[in-house]
């Protein structure tokens, strides 16, 4: 295990680093966190993933 370092904070960072502290376990209580969607499986279909219906680009012939 590292060895720890002792930092010094003045008087005005150590409160303004308790006040995040709090303001994120306020969020964190307030606001939980969502649940992961789940895995989209893949098919023989689309072994890829589903397309992506866009308009599909120009082919542009090169004159030689």
């Amino acid at each position: 295990m590292a060895d720890l370092i002792l930092i010094q904070l003045s008087p005005k960072h150590l409160e303004r680093l308790e006040q995040l502290a709090d303001a994120g376990r306020l969020r964190t209580a307030l606001y939980p966190a969502r649940e992961p969607q789940p895995v989209r499986r893949r098919s023989r279909q689309y072994p890829g993933g589903r397309p992506t219906f866009r308009a599909p680009r120009l082919r542009r012939r090169y004159i030689r």
